[in-house]
C-alpha cells in the first residue's frame, strides 16, 4: 500500500476521532459567563468551529449579555 493512502487513512481517523470527541464534550459541558453570571451551552458545529486555546478554553459569546470571552467549559449540562 502506498505511503500517501496509509498517512490519509490515519489523517482520516485522527479527524473522526476528534469529532467524536467533540461532540461528546459539547454535549455534556456548558459555560458561564463573567460578566452576567448567565450559564449556557453551546451547539457542536459552534463548539467545533470556535477558536481553542491549548488549555482547553473555547472563543464563546454569552447568549445574554453578547460579551465575548475564552471561556473554560464546565462538566455538567445546564
Amino acid at each position: 500500500m502506498p505511503r500517501l493512502v496509509i498517512i490519509l487513512i490515519v489523517l482520516a481517523v485522527i479527524i473522526v476521532i476528534q469529532a467524536i470527541r467533540m461532540a461528546l464534550r459539547s454535549s455534556s459541558h456548558h459555560f458561564d459567563c463573567p460578566e452576567c453570571g448567565a450559564s449556557f451551552h453551546v451547539s457542536f458545529f459552534k463548539y467545533m468551529f470556535t477558536a481553542h486555546s491549548l488549555n482547553g478554553e473555547c472563543s464563546v459569546t454569552c447568549p445574554k449579555c453578547g460579551k465575548h470571552n475564552m471561556l473554560a467549559p464546565l462538566k455538567g449540562k445546564v
